[in-house]
């Protein structure tokens, strides 16, 4: 399972380009390696492209920063569960279901 880093209060940020959908979140660690967009089972079939994590920055409220991995990961629709395989730093695959919610336009 994964969890949005507490410096970003649990969220990630969405953006919206030519009609389509994505979520960058910055995760707590650089534990989980890679995610896929679907099942653990589809992310290991011949051909999967596996979404490559980002090197990411936060800063926690006592002033603390530290390097974390964050991925883009492509919304299918908002407000309802889709799967999001994800491997950690051992090689094995869980699944895992991501829900995006009550997004809040940028000033």
């Amino acid at each position: 399972m994964f969890h949005v880093n507490e410096a970003k209060e649990g969220r990630g940020e969405l953006t919206v380009k030519d009609g389509q959908m994505t979520i960058h979140v910055s995760l707590a660690s650089k534990k989980i390696v890679n995610l896929f967009p679907g099942t653990a089972e589809e992310a290991q079939a011949d051909g999967a492209v596996l979404l490559e994590p980002t090197t990411d920055e936060v800063t926690y409220s006592d002033g603390m920063t530290e390097e974390v991995y964050g991925f883009d990961i492509p919304v299918p629709v908002i407000g309802e569960e889709f799967d999001c395989a994800l491997v950690g730093e051992k090689g094995k695959w869980y699944d895992h279901k991501v829900k995006v919610t009550d997004p809040v336009k940028a000033e």
